[in-house]
């Protein structure tokens, strides 16, 4: 575990004070009272979740970090004692040299620099822990979000999420630069909605399945599920089968086909779905896909304009060029809405 950095205390721009310093474990009351003071804008703008408060195995994750591939510096109010902000970094597994970045700022304390400040100390821990590069998925729908990322970073899109990745190369030596500073400018306007947010690896982090983007509660009217005939499968379908009547959703079921598995396959466990489908009497819509199933079930997803993706929880997807991660894995970090992730006991 690396050394974290001591504690600086600054003076904002309009002369408020806050001590800057890395989190400890004994921050949990202060960072779940900060969280329930946010609102719903804020959090949901920052976190993707309609939530009012976060559980002890999302707090315990969030400040027991390491302080090298995982650090967090928090800004406190001296007086009060109060949690003003936290900047957070996430080294991604697969390139040690870019990690994924987040801000979160009192609503009360914006626009007053601290962001700002966090960002920078941050940037000065991740130079210092080899991290070149910060990385962020924000929301390419519109051409207002598209030209804004124009010049701030090296953007590269998602063709399975739409999504807009933007990774801005760190200062070789001190500061934030402009680059970060124009895109936190950004976030914190509204300007960039994020796709994902450092807040989904939570889920990763405290054992649970990780979580998609999801947008603020909403009737649950379509829902997709993927079949291969397989035992997990299986489960997913049944877990549909009962929760469509109950949300009076439309149901989806989605095969694929490829390389690895044939049509003739996938048209087989597509006809036994819908069929225990209407053998409960419900109206199932089959789709039948060529590629990867993870792909077949988002592209779906999105053409439907889904609002709930089942799928079961198998160990991993193998592809035409070998195995590259579980299917559960691969939907819930990139689908559209919510993932529903039915796991064997």
């Amino acid at each position: 575990m690396a050394t974290p950095p001591r504690r600086n205390t600054i003076t904002l721009r309009d002369g408020a004070r806050a001590t800057l310093r890395p989190i400890a474990p004994e921050d949990k009351p202060l960072l779940a009272a900060s969280f329930e003071r946010l609102s719903e804008e804020s959090r949901y703008r920052r976190f993707l979740t309609a939530k009012s408060e976060l559980s002890a195995a999302e707090l315990a994750y969030l400040v027991d970090v390491d302080h090298s591939d995982h650090e967090a510096i928090v800004a406190i109010d001296p007086t009060s004692g109060e949690m003003l902000g936290v900047a957070r970094y996430v080294r991604l597994r697969d390139d040690p040299e870019i990690a994924e970045v987040a801000v979160t700022v009192a609503d009360d304390w914006q626009g007053r620099g601290l962001g700002r400040a966090l960002l920078d100390r941050l940037t000065y821990r991740a130079r210092r822990e080899g991290v070149r590069r910060f990385s962020a998925l924000v929301q390419g729908e519109n051409q207002a979000s598209l030209r804004l990322l124009e010049g701030v970073g090296d953007t590269r899109r998602q063709s399975d999420t739409g999504a807009v990745e933007l990774v801005i190369e760190l200062p070789p030596e001190r500061g934030m630069g402009a680059r970060l500073g124009e895109a936190l400018r950004a976030a914190a306007a509204g300007s960039l909605v994020p796709a994902q947010t450092v807040a989904h690896r939570v889920a990763v982090g405290v054992g649970s399945a990780p979580r998609a983007p999801v947008r603020p509660p909403l009737p649950i009217r379509a829902i997709v599920v993927g079949v291969n005939g397989s035992d997990t499968a299986g489960d997913a379908v049944s877990a549909a089968l009962g929760l469509a009547p109950v949300l009076q959703a439309a149901l989806h079921i989605v095969s694929a086909h490829g390389a690895l598995r044939e049509p003739a396959d996938a048209d087989e466990a597509l006809t036994a779905a819908t069929a225990a489908a209407q053998a409960k009497g419900l109206e199932a819509v089959a789709h039948t896909r060529r590629g990867e199933v993870s792909r077949a079930l988002i592209a779906v997803a999105e053409e439907q304009d889904a609002d709930l993706v089942i799928v079961g929880g198998e160990p991993v997807e193998r592809t035409s060029g070998g195995f590259s991660g579980s299917v559960a894995d691969r939907v819930s970090h990139r689908a559209p809405c919510s993932v529903l992730i039915v796991r064997r006991g």
